[in-house]
């Protein structure tokens, strides 16, 4: 009953709300989400964690009223690189030494810093995907992780059998893994065709896909490794029978960094009058105005910030 309530408000909040609106619902979540990581983190009292909750939201503020009409450009590469890394680097350590990373000891500040990289981060990348590319791109990540969840969870439960990271979360196996990249890549190639790519950038749009969902597993075992240290089984009781909001969106705060690095770097926009190639984004890593003219070599701009939900790209 808590999906189906919350699946259909989700989809309308990324179709139909204004930026600002879409911005502010989206940090929401990140504020709650913040609150429950203080109680993974071992922060103890509700002034303790209310103050640690305000550092998260004076940092959105700062970003939000610093990019002056939105910052209709790109991301600097310095910002969402380092990120993308990061969770590349915690797949490797999930792998390798599931077991070492329970015997670490974790400062609290250590935990602190680590949620606010992550959530700070994810709350970024999501705001400038739906900046630079628009809310159906958005959609498409929300409901490609939705999938690949879907995917893992049949998949695992019928066919099961080895665990993916046993001493973390002892529920995944490695048959859900791929199913849940089974899942991800059906649902990328449908969507490619939907739009009418071409062959190639099919297959790179589900190479994406598949990065996507490999980095939304490292976020759901980076949030069971907080709780198996901290001893508990959910990040909260907010949503019944989901746990905590924290809980349900794990997946995406990892996933979101590699779909909008990867969107750049591959130049994917999904439109719906996609008649021709996707629009070539180019591949710098600086700041660059959307307002730039194109170049004497007819290569477009960086991609535009729709402003509400009704804006549409330009024409390719």
């Amino acid at each position: 009953m808590t999906a189906l309530i919350l699946a259909p408000l989700a989809v309308l909040a990324v179709l139909l709300l204004p930026l600002d609106g879409f911005a502010a619902l989206w940090g929401a979540v990140i504020l709650i989400a913040a609150w429950e990581w203080t109680d993974l983190s071992g922060l103890e009292g509700v002034p303790s964690r209310a103050a640690a909750v305000g550092v998260v939201l004076a940092v959105l503020l700062t970003l939000r009223y610093s990019a002056v009409h939105w910052a209709p450009s790109v991301l600097p590469g310095w910002f969402y690189w380092p990120v993308v890394g990061w969770w590349f680097l915690c797949g490797l350590a999930f792998r390798q030494f599931p077991e070492k990373l329970l015997q670490l000891p974790y400062p609290r500040g250590v935990k602190l810093a680590v949620g606010g990289l992550v959530l700070i981060s994810a709350w970024a990348l999501m705001v400038w995907l739906r900046v630079n590319f628009g809310p159906l791109q958005v959609l498409y990540l929300v409901v490609l992780v939705w999938v690949a969840d879907a995917a893992a969870y049949f998949i695992g439960k019928r066919w099961g059998n080895t665990k993916l990271s046993e001493h973390i979360s002892p529920g995944k196996t490695v048959e859900g893994a791929y199913g849940a990249l089974l899942g991800a890549t059906l649902f990328a190639v449908a969507v490619g065709l939907a739009f009418r790519f071409e062959a190639i950038q099919v297959a790179d749009f589900a190479f994406l896909s598949l990065l996507t969902v490999m980095a939304s597993i490292c976020g759901d075992l980076l949030e069971s490794l907080a709780k198996r240290v901290r001893g508990v089984k959910d990040s909260s009781a907010m949503l019944p029978g989901h746990g905590g909001l924290l809980d349900r969106i794990d997946s995406l705060l990892a996933a979101v960094a590699v779909f909008y690095a990867g969107s750049l770097a591959l130049g994917i926009f999904l439109d719906l009058d996609a008649t021709a190639t996707p629009l070539d984004l180019g591949h710098s890593q600086d700041i660059a105005p959307l307002e730039e003219p194109e170049s004497a070599g007819g290569m477009p701009s960086p991609p535009p910030g729709p402003m509400d939900a009704g804006s549409s790209p330009p024409s390719r």
